[in-house]
């Protein structure tokens, strides 16, 4: 956790002792959670269809590719996990530029922490 993190967290945590956080509007009720809240509306709706379609952003199909080669790796022989390994490389690479890097490390941060799960 970063210092903003943990100064958010403190601050939230006074605000809930002092009561400042009690009698909110919509406090109470489960939060509408709209995954395209940042997506221009008149973007929404073609994300949607395609969505609806069943495409995937190859971003997306990259890190899945890469969980996948990530499960696979603790069985692998050496010749194979050379190319596995050349294989994930080119894939980080390519999430790294869709600006996804993020999400790349906390996967391998997860499946190293945690080898057996799937």
């Amino acid at each position: 956790m970063n210092i903003f993190d943990c100064l958010a967290e403190e601050r939230i945590r006074e605000a809930i002792a002092k009561g400042q956080l009690s009698g909110l509007p919509g406090e109470g009720r489960p939060l509408v959670l709209d995954d395209e809240l940042l997506v221009p509306s008149e973007v929404r709706m073609s994300n949607r269809i395609l969505r609806n379609a069943g495409y995937v952003p190859p971003a997306v199909a990259d890190l899945r590719e890469l969980r996948r080669l990530c499960e696979q790796v603790v069985e692998d022989d050496k010749t194979t996990s050379v190319r596995r390994a050349q294989r994930m490389t080119a894939l980080l690479a390519r999430i790294e530029a869709a600006g996804l890097a993020h999400v790349s490390a906390a996967l391998l941060r997860r499946m190293a922490a945690n080898p057996d799960a799937k």
